[in-house]
């Protein structure tokens, strides 16, 4: 059964999330401002493709 693109997308900013969101707790237990600005860009990023899906998908109905 295939995947469908929306759902391969949807998975990925999932995972991408997840990731940075592990990033930020890392970087703050260990103190590295790198690790937490990384995570924060991945979080970010993940919040840009959720919010652009939402506007595409109400710019359709």
């Amino acid at each position: 059964m295939p995947i469908s693109q929306a759902k391969k997308l949807t998975l990925f900013v999932v995972i991408g999330a997840a990731f940075g969101l592990f990033c930020i707790v890392l970087g703050a237990s260990e103190q590295n401002p790198v690790l937490m600005g990384a995570g924060a860009l991945v979080l970010l990023g993940g919040l840009a493709l959720t919010l652009m899906a939402m506007a595409r998908r109400r710019t359709r109905r």
